[in-house]
């Protein structure tokens, strides 16, 4: 700015404008009472009523399917089978001591509790039954409970 008046003015207007903002603010008005809420009419609740959507049209994208008069009651569903409590598991030691093959048999070498067994795939041994196997476990089955097994390094 050129003149030095024109600064001091512009920065007079500026402090008036921000201290009226700061007093519309931070003043209170304490003596003032809040503003009645207006009533609303009966006749406002009668307009809303009016306007509420009553769902008796056609279907737009099914014109040319046929309309059935009578609406469809929905299908009760009984409640599910209640499901029976699982067998617990109990503490077994069981080892795999080793996997020998011969003519394309493979037996396990296995150590349940204080016996050994050499099972294949589907035998039992005492109550354990060798469901399956992978890379790395073992799977005994015992009412309906599986156990795995680590299998051991060869």
């Amino acid at each position: 700015m050129k003149s030095r008046w024109t600064t001091c003015l512009l920065l007079a207007v500026v402090v008036a404008v921000w201290g009226v903002v700061a007093w519309k603010i931070f003043a209170t008005a304490d003596n003032t009472p809040p503003a009645a809420r207006p009533k609303p009419s009966e006749t406002a609740a009668e307009t809303a009523a009016a306007d509420t959507l009553q769902l008796d049209y056609a279907d737009p994208f099914l014109k040319g399917a046929p309309r059935s008069a009578a609406a469809v009651r929905p299908v009760v569903r009984g409640l599910p089978p209640v499901k029976q409590a699982t067998p617990k598991r109990e503490r077994v030691k069981i080892v795999h001591l080793g996997t020998v093959t011969s003519a394309g048999r493979s037996l396990y070498i296995l150590t349940v509790g204080d016996e050994q067994y050499e099972l294949s795939r589907g035998e039992s041994a005492g109550d354990f039954v060798f469901a399956d196997c992978d890379r790395d476990s073992l799977y005994l089955r015992k009412e309906g409970v599986m156990y795995g097994v680590k299998r051991c390094e060869p």
